[in-house]
Order: structure tokens, then sequence, then C-alpha cells
């Protein structure tokens, strides 16, 4: 019921104002129809609606390989890959539609195929089912390309027809791709790696503001960011937490870490005083140095005084 729903209304725009003039899609065909190519076509569009998408496929394979009538070949191109879109068959689908912006990007149909394109890559997201890990969990390369397809879309046709529904995938896929961020942020802190944690919280919060800008994220990336030892990260955090949230429930805690953290990094920056001029050494006496040749010692006592000899008394 939703394929069908979905083909009527994208049917619907697609055909709006090209003036293909067949009256309503799955109503009996035009008498005068000739050209097999264009009657191929036509009926192609009938099967399509009535839900034969295997047969729908194979006439408008037929109708866009025809050189017989350009207008709708390009048309047959569109509508073939709706064909292959509503069997799920999204990667062939895919390929149609980029063919045909490539071939065609001054067509009226080119909003289309562009939305086409990125819808057929939101439809290939990872699913969730009961037994299943979180979609979340898994790769989320599809994811980041479908991101890529449906902004590019809503940037160059912001007024498009198909810019809601846009808007819509793009805000899911955002979201998935937010969530496995604080996925791979759960696994880092589980193992304390606070660096990886606090690298990844910060990306998460710059890349998805409209999802990460929240009271408990930004706490949790300075505390991340003071675990790490990086003063000037845990400042720039708690400064965007004290911003961004005026009336938070840890207003107080902040500015007194942040408080703590200037002091400090003043102080450190202070010029300090000298330090106090070592007192000279004391230069030692010189040591006399020992005579070369010196006399040898004598058995003579110092206070003896040697007298000349005492002469004989003279004879009588």
């Amino acid at each position: 019921m939703q394929k069908r729903f979905a083909l009527s209304v994208l049917l619907a725009t697609a055909f709006a104002g090209i003036g293909i003039g067949c009256g309503t899609p799955g109503e009996p065909l035009p008498s005068d129809v000739k050209d097999p190519a264009r009657r191929a076509y036509y009926e192609g569009m009938r099967e399509l609606v009535d839900g034969d998408y295997v047969k729908a496929t194979t006439l408008f394979q037929a109708v866009a390989a025809s050189p017989r009538h350009i207008k709708h070949a390009a048309l047959a191109k569109l509508r073939l890959g709706d064909a292959l879109f509503f069997q799920g068959r999204y990667a062939e689908a895919t390929e149609i539609f980029r063919g045909f912006v490539q071939q065609h990007n001054a067509d009226p149909n080119l909003p289309y195929a562009r939305f086409m394109t990125a819808q057929c890559y939101f439809e290939r997201l990872p699913s969730e089912w009961f037994a299943s890990p979180p979609a979340y969990e898994f790769d989320q390369t599809i994811t980041t390309q479908a991101e890529a397809e449906l902004k590019g879309f809503v940037t160059t046709f912001p007024t498009s027809v198909y810019a809601p529904r846009a808007r819509q995938m793009l805000a899911a896929t955002r979201k998935m791709l937010f969530r496995h961020e604080m996925y791979a942020v759960d696994f880092y802190a589980a193992d304390k790696k606070w660096q990886a944690v606090a690298w990844r919280l910060r990306d998460a919060i710059d890349t998805y503001p409209e999802l990460g800008l929240t009271d408990d994220l930004v706490w949790r990336m300075s505390s991340a960011w003071d675990k790490v030892g990086d003063r000037a990260e845990t400042a720039r955090s708690l400064g965007l937490y004290l911003s961004k949230f005026p009336t938070g429930k840890r207003q107080e805690l902040a500015k007194a870490k942040l408080d703590a953290i200037r002091s400090a990094i003043e102080s450190e920056s202070k010029p300090k005083e000298p330090p106090a001029p070592a007192p000279k050494p004391v230069k030692p006496e010189p040591t006399p140095e020992p005579e070369t040749n010196p006399e040898p010692p004598s058995d003579t006592p110092d206070d003896f005084q040697l007298k000349p000899p005492e002469m004989p008394p003279a004879p009588e």
C-alpha cells in the first residue's frame, strides 16, 4: 500500500506540466498513437501504475534503447528507474537515475532524477529487526552517501516539491550517523580511552549540532578533555557550556572549573624572581711547596751552643 501511494504521488508530480497527452495513466491507450516506441512507453506506464513492475521494466528498456522518439526515450529512462526502484533493485535504479542526470542536465525532470537518486541510497540504509543489532552499529558508508545526496538536493532545489520529503530523509540519515558516533564514544569510554572519547564528542557536536549540542554531551566532552589533561580544550568546552546553557544544571561547577584553569595558567605565566646569588667560594691559602734539598736533620739539640775548646793552664 505504501509503495502504491508513493508511486502515485511521484508519477503525478513527475508528469505535471510535461504535456504527454495520453490522459490518466491506466486508462485505455489513445487510438491515435501509431509510433511503436511511443505506444510501448504508454503501455509501460499502465503496467507501472498497475504494479506489474517486471513487465514495465521490459517495456521501458525497449523504449529507452530506441532512437525513434527522443523525448519518450529520455522519459522511459526515468520510468525504468521507477520500475527498478519499486522492485527493490535500488543499486540498479541509482545507476539509471544518475545516467539520466548526466545525459539530460537541462531536462525539466532533473530535480526528480536527483531526488530519486538520493531516495535510492536512503532505501539502502541499514534496517533493524527484532533479532538484529541496532542499525547504528553497522557500517554507515551507505548512510554517508545518502546524506551527501540529500544535502546536495535540498541545497540545489530548496523549493522543489520533493524538498520537504528530502529534508525528512536527511534528518533521519543524520540521526543515524549521530547515533553511530555515540556508539563509538561509548565503546572508547568503556576502555577509558579518553582522548578518543574527547575527539569523537567534539566531532559529533561540531558536525551534528542539532543533535549533539546538549547540556549532557557538552559537559561530557569537557570531562573527557579534563581526563586527558588538555587544559586548553577543557576551557574551550567549559566556555561552550556556559555560553550555550546559561541555566544549565552545572553552571556553577563549570564556572569554578574554568576559574581554576585560568588561575593555574596565570600562576604559571607570572615571571619568577631570580634566585639569590650563590656565595663566592673562599680561595684556600696556598700550601708552601716543600724544599727541594732539605738539610738532613741534626742530632744536636737546638739549644746546644758550640764553644771553643778551653786552653790548658800555663805552667808556673
